[in-house]
């Protein structure tokens, strides 16, 4: 097969994916190389604007067009092409929001979000249902104004965009935590337990801080 593959259309490649009696890593080798124009497709079309050079978003592009080669069985009768721009596209989003800096996440508002999505799966295996803002409340005894500060705060987090521009405009992570209060008097309520654990972080880095110019090479 390895002197033919050269000669054969694109969809011929495709179709020699499944066969098993060839040099599947021949093919599979063929078809990254001719494929390599889908990827530029996509990033002209999907991320022109995104602020990043086209050669990095290729290389990151290159990983989703080796996961539809390798794993095209997967495609759920998906075309080819359509299989591979999804990854492709998915692969550049990925590397765009992990390379845009974002505030760090408190340690707390980690606990705290793990908190509430463990409340949220406990009352649906229950209930049946997602349960209200109130019956959440009720759950993890945070007030609901608490609560919705917490989701505004989430909200700010995770959204990033993908234009250069509208980037400038992302909501950016403010949180009130003198709103997030204990529903039912507690002896230790949540309020407390957010100052000391955002406190001690604050000694965290004070002391990584501290170490790093312990260490730091002299001039």
């Amino acid at each position: 097969m390895t002197e033919n593959t050269r000669e054969l259309s694109f969809d011929d490649l495709l179709l020699r994916l499944n066969d098993e009696r060839g040099n599947l890593e021949t093919v599979r080798e063929e078809i990254l190389q001719r494929g390599t124009s889908i990827i530029h497709d996509v990033i002209a079309s999907s991320f022109s604007s995104s602020g990043f050079d086209p050669e990095e978003l290729f290389r990151s592009g290159y990983l989703g067009l080796m996961n539809a080669v390798y794993n095209y069985d997967l495609s759920h009768g998906h075309s080819f092409r359509q299989y591979a721009e999804n990854l492709i596209k998915g692969e550049i989003r990925h590397h765009i929001r992990d390379q845009v800096k974002r505030a760090e996440v408190p340690k707390w508002m980690k606990d705290l979000n793990r908190q509430i999505e463990g409340a949220e799966a406990r009352l649906l295996r229950e209930t049946g249902r997602l349960p209200s803002l109130a019956e959440l409340s009720e759950a993890v005894n945070i007030t609901e104004e608490g609560l919705a500060e917490v989701f505004k705060a989430r909200e700010a987090l995770s959204y990033v965009s993908l234009n250069a521009e509208q980037r400038e405009n992302d909501p950016v992570f403010d949180i009130d935590i003198s709103r997030i209060q204990s529903k039912h008097a507690v002896s230790f309520p949540v309020e407390y337990r957010i100052r000391l654990a955002s406190a001690l972080e604050k000694l965290a880095d004070l002391q990584q801080y501290l170490l790093q110019s312990l260490f730091k090479p002299s001039t």
